[in-house]
């Protein structure tokens, strides 16, 4: 796809288009995937970057 491409989704903001963002879980700082484009650095329409972290914690057996 062109910058010109109107369906060209464009550059992620989360990560500026880099696909991975800072984190300080744990107390250090560290680089991980950007959830909100899963670290392509592209802009992913309808994608909801909590839904995995809820699916995650989710109680097992329920």
């Amino acid at each position: 796809m062109t910058p010109e491409d109107p369906l060209d989704p464009g550059e992620c903001r989360a990560c500026r288009g880099t696909g991975k963002v800072a984190s300080m879980l744990g107390g250090e700082r560290h680089e991980v995937d950007c959830p909100w484009c899963d670290g392509t650095g592209r802009f992913v329409p309808e994608h909801d970057a909590q839904a995995r972290w809820a699916a995650d914690s989710a109680p097992q057996g329920e």
